[in-house]
């Protein structure tokens, strides 16, 4: 089976890319770009951003989470994760509480209202995701998460 040649080149034929079309940042950026400027816009009237959201995905995944726990599993620095789970406290979406072994240690709990806002993001992102990746098959699509995932592996966390 022949794999035809994509190339930006057909967007602007008119700019010569010198080679641009060669770097993967390029198009992951790009790809970034796309996604989230979509998510963001759907997810405007609910006052939360998609890493807020993936935030409280993982918290209603696992009830009194630690903020490290997040900055590990989004190879961010945690003064960062406290930046976003501290405006999702704010907005009422999450509680923090100290732990009952450690108080020095804090879990997070995601609220009514963080539940509600997280059922109507998910949907959101399903469409969404959905309505991007209809070109790819599913095996394309399977692949891309994979190569993706393998990348994200290899890179350090920051701590």
């Amino acid at each position: 089976m022949a794999t035809e040649t994509l190339t930006r080149q057909a967007v602007t034929p008119e700019l010569d890319l010198d080679g641009l079309d060669s770097i993967l940042g390029i198009h992951v950026g790009t790809l970034n770009t796309l996604l989230l400027s979509r998510l963001e816009r759907h997810l405007e009237s609910f006052k939360v951003t998609p890493k807020q959201v993936a935030i409280l995905w993982l918290v209603n995944a696992n009830p009194g989470v630690k903020q490290s726990d997040l900055s590990r599993f989004f190879k961010i620095e945690r003064p960062t994760v406290h930046q976003f789970v501290r405006q999702l406290t704010m907005n009422g979406h999450l509680v923090s509480e100290p732990s009952k072994l450690d108080r020095r240690a804090g879990g997070l709990w995601i609220t009514e209202t963080g539940t509600a806002t997280l059922t109507a993001a998910r949907e959101i992102i399903f469409t969404d995701e959905a309505e991007l990746l209809s070109p790819l098959t599913p095996a394309e699509r399977e692949e891309l998460y994979r190569l993706t995932i393998k990348v994200y592996l290899s890179v350090p966390n920051r701590t």
